[in-house]
């Protein structure tokens, strides 16, 4: 895994997880620390297991050759 793959993983679900505690707030009063971490920690582990799958149907069916 170089640097960027690596921060990518960081930065995609932090931004996301941001985001939509932006959406909720606009729809109620506030977001707690606790929700904010909560979206991020999802929007970590769905990045996770996309990477995971896509790695085993590459291993599994390997990548198109042109």
């Amino acid at each position: 895994m170089t640097a960027g793959e690596a921060l990518a993983m960081v930065a995609r679900p932090t931004v996301s997880g941001t985001m939509r505690a932006r959406r909720t707030k606009k729809e109620q009063e506030s977001v707690t620390a606790k929700q904010w971490l909560s979206y991020i920690a999802v929007a970590a582990v769905t990045t996770w297991a996309t990477q995971k799958l896509y790695d085993l149907v590459d291993d599994r069916f390997g990548t198109p050759h042109d």
